[in-house]
């Protein structure tokens, strides 16, 4: 299975969220607070089903701290690049637009901290990078002021299975003893 996207030409690959995330993505990330200390790592386990282009995204978090959670979004292209996409946790709809590899993201969520629900804003920038993989950047604010950063790197390769075989193991760790 080819799990780069389509190349227009060499410079600039097609990039469209319902091939991207269609089957299985994996996704790891941390959470910054506005003074660029790491507060939360999490992983994500991303099962994404294409129905007429409309592209649903079953997310399944893992954080460091032993807590988990599942998202699921609904997003639906709108034409010439642009999306709206929902999820119980957004306050309305998100909307976004992709130029060249870049997806710009946008919407609000009520998030649960502690006991409280609290709602803010989300401002993604979400790039395909040359390698199939794509880095987000998500700028979290309130009322316009930067609470923190949460930065994800998603790829279509499972962690959790190793991508070669035994004997290639093998051959790699011999190659690495022969050089010494």
């Amino acid at each position: 299975m080819n799990v780069l996207p389509h190349k227009q030409n060499e410079k600039h690959a097609v990039f469209r969220l319902e091939e991207y995330f269609k089957g299985y993505t994996f996704a790891e990330g941390i959470f910054e607070d506005r003074f660029g200390k790491v507060r939360q790592k999490f992983t994500v386990d991303i099962e994404g089903l294409v129905d007429n282009s409309n592209l649903t995204l079953d997310e399944y978090f893992k954080f460091d701290d032993g807590r988990k959670e599942n998202r699921v979004w609904e997003i639906k292209p709108t034409g010439d690049g642009t999306y709206i996409g929902e999820a119980a946790d957004v306050v309305g709809y998100a909307s976004g637009k992709i130029v060249g590899n870049l997806l710009r993201w946008k919407y609000e969520m009520s998030l649960s901290v502690g006991s409280k629900q609290i709602r803010v804003h989300f401002n993604d920038e979400i790039w395909l990078l040359g390698s199939g993989q794509l880095l987000n950047r998500a700028r979290v604010s309130k009322f316009g002021i930067l609470l923190g950063t949460v930065t994800i790197v998603f790829c279509k390769t499972n962690p959790h299975v190793s991508p070669l075989s035994p004997w290639q193991h093998a051959n790699t760790q011999n190659a690495a003893i022969a050089r010494q």
